[in-house]
């Protein structure tokens, strides 16, 4: 259940973004040949009246296809007639499937090609799906609220909600579950008191108290043990880092609270605009915050960075608590989504916007050679990440 809830999570976020290309790319005129949500093989497709939409096997990305997106093609030769085939411009990416009488017309008419279209057009449409999931995270916090609530965290039993695998609670016995009644002796109220004690503990074994219910119990009865957790020094999280540098040494256990002890109260339009536009700033800035960290090696890239299988496991995770954490990891993972796109790296958004502004100060286009090698880097600078999160991910199932 955790593995579909994630791919239609990620579904969403895909579509969103690659919406907010294909809605601009409309209205500047570009021809849209595919609107094509994951990637490979075909699954299921259908013909708009231009467009051809289709869903595709490997659920993890997606694009939009434009007439005269191709360098080659529009810098080159000319796209029409027997290049067609040659340089790839079926609307079914991969197979032979051959254009519709409307996308051959939409093929040959430059007016809609995206790179004839000046320096403007061109980079709204790529700014276009970055924006569309900020703007979707705003929509989703400022929805969650105005229908839900301003979150309001309950005092009484701290639950424990998650346990990090590996960590020092795991490896004590911490479970999800247990309520912590006191650590060290000193009672705790709310999950502020307990990270207070934990982060102050210089690395020092801690006594929890926690009651969880009694093993091979048929009836609600429930024990009360003492297990003793050391916790563990680590580099500041973006959350910690200030101007870039690192507040005081962090001391964590590896445990996430339960946010089913919190109740909600009911607030107006003005307070729900303004909380949600907060959030989704102060997401955004811890999200560069914690990138410049990364950059900078004050945030170990082996413990931050994650791939496929941790984003479905923190999504399933998200799931289990509850529709507004599910919706708080898609706020996240909109904004998250968001600013990596944003990164000057070729083949991201943030790399066509370069291109096209050296494009702009030069007066002319790079060369083909140039945009090939720079194409080519990007490819392997992004084959290489996804490589180094999914062993991230191995490491962490296996250990």
């Amino acid at each position: 259940m955790g593995i579909l809830i994630s791919i239609l999570v990620l579904g969403v976020l895909v579509f969103v973004h690659e919406l907010g290309h294909f809605l601009v790319a409309k209205f500047f005129g570009v021809g849209v040949l595919e609107f094509a949500l994951g990637f490979g093989r075909p699954l299921c497709r259908w013909q708009g009246k231009e467009t051809t939409y289709s869903i595709r096997a490997i659920p993890l990305g997606g694009f939009v296809r434009m007439s005269g997106d191709d360098p080659v093609a529009v810098y080159g030769e000319s796209v029409v007639g027997p290049r067609l085939e040659v340089e790839g411009a079926s609307p079914m990416e991969g197979s032979q499937e051959e254009l519709t009488e409307s996308q051959q017309r939409m093929v040959q008419d430059e007016s809609r090609w995206f790179l004839k279209k000046s320096y403007g057009p061109r980079c709204a449409i790529v700014l276009a799906g970055p924006l569309a999931n900020f703007l979707f995270a705003w929509v989703l916090a400022f929805g969650a609220i105005l229908a839900i609530g301003l979150p309001v965290i309950s005092d009484g039993p701290v639950t424990i909600g998650g346990v990090f695998n590996g960590s020092p609670a795991d490896q004590a016995g911490i479970r999800k579950g247990d309520k912590v009644l006191s650590v060290d002796g000193k009672r705790i109220e709310t999950f502020k008191d307990l990270m207070a004690i934990v982060q102050g503990s210089q690395g020092n074994a801690l006594a929890f108290e926690v009651e969880r219910p009694m093993a091979d119990s048929q009836q609600s009865a429930t024990e009360v043990v003492t297990i003793p957790v050391k916790p563990t020094m680590e580099m500041p999280s973006e959350l910690e880092i200030v101007d870039g540098r690192p507040t005081t040494p962090t001391y964590r256990v590896g445990i996430q609270r339960s946010l089913k002890n919190v109740s909600y109260e009911p607030t107006n339009v003005q307070t729900a605009l303004a909380v949600a536009s907060d959030q989704v700033i102060a997401l955004s800035l811890q999200n560069l915050r914690g990138l410049r960290a990364l950059i900078t090696g004050r945030i170990s890239p082996t413990k931050s960075i994650g791939g496929p299988i941790e984003i479905i496991k923190q999504t399933a995770a998200s799931a289990d608590q509850g529709i507004m954490a599910l919706i708080g990891f898609m706020i996240f993972l909109n904004i998250t989504l968001g600013i990596m796109n944003l990164l000057p790296i070729p083949i991201l958004d943030g790399g066509h916007l370069t291109l096209f502004t050296i494009e702009l100060l030069r007066g002319r286009p790079l060369t083909l050679r140039s945009q090939a090698r720079i194409m080519n880097v990007g490819m392997l600078i992004l084959g290489a990440l996804m490589i180094f999160a999914l062993g991230n991910d191995l490491y962490r199932v296996l250990l």
